[in-house]
């Protein structure tokens, strides 16, 4: 088996990752090549105290440290609030095997991935073939721009442009390696043969996706610009494998022509801030173009939505019927008062995306949340699919039975226990804003009440009562068959 058919089980498996950061932590610092980063000593800035709490609110907010805004930034700290919310303190946020960006780069566990960058940035010089002084004067060329996407917290203090550079220069070309690297699954590829990052595989896979762990889009186009046509496909087949973490066994060629490849439009798009920025776009195109048909219409939502919440059992015994969505991606939701499949149109329909849970989408889930809330409002289009998919779900389940319907349903498929599966959508939904697509799904579950409410008592009562009902006229069957026996014995005999 390849280091890159152990990327495709580990999308789907993550439970080796804990090995792979146990690894990493023992293994030395290597030894810098002479065109490497130098690394700049750690800022100075306040360090979140290590809180080993159940579930439930963030600990207390950190002492105020006074930094100037930077209104340009696109690569941002998770929000305080969303730090904490994942069970087990289970880290969403740090990366465990690779720096990619400023934010990390000083951690003394991540030290270990420097020499692979290096054979990285000459693998991507002979591919490319340029010489390695035309390449670092490309990213010399974008660094005052780049260096303008980061928050204005102090990390960037002792970092001049030519040291800035040299680190958008290693991490750059490492990604843009590492993307190829998984998707030509070779035996003999120069990056993925590397024992250090043939161990973390899985870990690097978990890092590249994190809001904290990315650098400019404008970083990676430059250096793609010097590599040979067609050099976008590398990032297309790469998203389209790490979507299929999120799909259910047997729905990944359904996802493939909606997640994969770039949507309708999307050329014609300003490009995206970063990796994980394309990432989320992929997630959210195929619903925003239904939500834009309906900007011109207000909705009528009612200001209290909690008491207009369904679970998904309650959802069944009115007659709406859970489906997975066709398009697979977060945006995609649906309430139909009346399902297509269903005969006679007597059953509702709720439809959104099949999920997969494990340690890697929970990771992923977090992070593109929070990549949400750090995005300008007003946009035209929905700009909270993730957002407002976790939100819907935490409304779906409110118990354990719950999450069994779902599960029943092909909606959820978790490694975790029902209960712990509840947690994580219960801790993480109230921090989240939601978008229009969320309101349009109630304001026509509330219709469907007021509409069907005939129809939802008898269906409420048949739901409840099935086994009743099934044991009555078994009852009535058999009593029945014994009636006519016994009339048949009681009837004279002729002669």
């Amino acid at each position: 088996m390849t280091g890159n058919e152990n990327l495709v089980d580990g999308v789907e498996n993550e439970s080796q990752q804990d090995a792979h950061v146990a690894e990493h932590a023992a293994g030395g610092t290597a030894s810098i090549r002479r065109h490497e980063v130098h690394e700049a000593p750690p800022p100075r800035r306040y360090r979140l105290p290590k809180v080993r709490r159940a579930f439930g609110g963030p600990p207390p907010p950190p002492p105020h440290i006074s930094f100037q805004y930077n209104s340009a930034a696109t690569i941002e700290r998770i929000p305080y609030n969303l730090q904490f919310i994942v069970p087990r303190n289970r880290n969403v946020i740090a990366p465990t095997a690779v720096a990619i960006g400023p934010y990390h780069r000083a951690l003394p566990q991540l030290s270990g991935m420097q020499e692979a960058k290096a054979a990285a940035v000459a693998e991507f010089c002979r591919a490319a073939g340029q010489p390695l002084a035309a390449v670092r004067g490309k990213m010399l060329s974008v660094a005052g721009a780049a260096r303008g996407s980061y928050a204005a917290d102090g990390t960037l203090v002792d970092l001049d442009n030519g040291e800035f550079a040299e680190m958008m220069l290693l991490d750059g070309c490492f990604l843009l390696q590492f993307m190829a690297s998984v998707c030509r699954r070779r035996d003999d590829d120069p990056l993925i043969s590397r024992g250090e990052v043939r161990r973390s595989i899985n870990a690097i896979v978990r890092d590249v996706m994190l809001l904290e762990n990315q650098i400019p889009w404008l970083v990676l186009s430059s250096l793609m610009q010097l590599m040979p046509p067609p050099a976008g496909s590398v990032v297309n087949d790469f998203l389209l494998l790490m979507a299929s973490a999120f799909h259910i066994v047997g729905d990944i060629s359904n996802a493939n022509s909606q997640t994969g490849l770039p949507a309708a439009g999307e050329l014609d798009k300003p490009p995206p801030p970063h990796l994980l920025g394309l990432f989320h776009r992929r997630q959210m195109d195929m619903g925003a173009v239904r939500t834009q048909q309906h900007q011109g219409s207000l909705l009528r939502v009612p200001f209290q939505l909690a008491s207009l919440s369904s679970t998904a059992v309650e959802l069944a015994e009115m007659g709406v019927k859970l489906a997975p969505s066709k398009t697979k991606t977060f945006g995609d939701m649906a309430m139909s008062k009346r399902g297509r499949r269903w005969p006679l149109g007597l059953f509702g329909e709720l439809s959104l995306a099949p999920l997969v849970l494990n340690r890697l989408t929970e990771c992923w889930l977090l992070n593109m949340a929070a990549y949400e809330l750090c995005q300008p409002q007003g946009d035209a289009t929905d700009s909270f699919p993730v957002s407002s998919y976790v939100t819907l779900v935490s409304l779906l389940v409110n118990r354990p039975e719950d999450v069994q319907e779902m599960r029943a349903k092909g909606l959820v498929v978790s490694v975790f226990d029902d209960a712990e599966t509840l947690g994580f959508f219960k801790a993480l939904a109230p921090h989240l804003s939601v978008g229009y697509r969320y309101y349009e799904v109630f304001q026509c579950l509330q219709e469907y009440r007021q509409e069907r409410w005939l129809w939802i008592a008898v269906h409420r009562f048949l739901y409840n009562n099935i086994k009743t009902i099934a044991t009555v006229f078994s009852i009535v069957g058999v009593l029945a068959g014994l009636f006519k026996t016994i009339l048949s014995v009681k009837q004279p005999h002729g002669p």
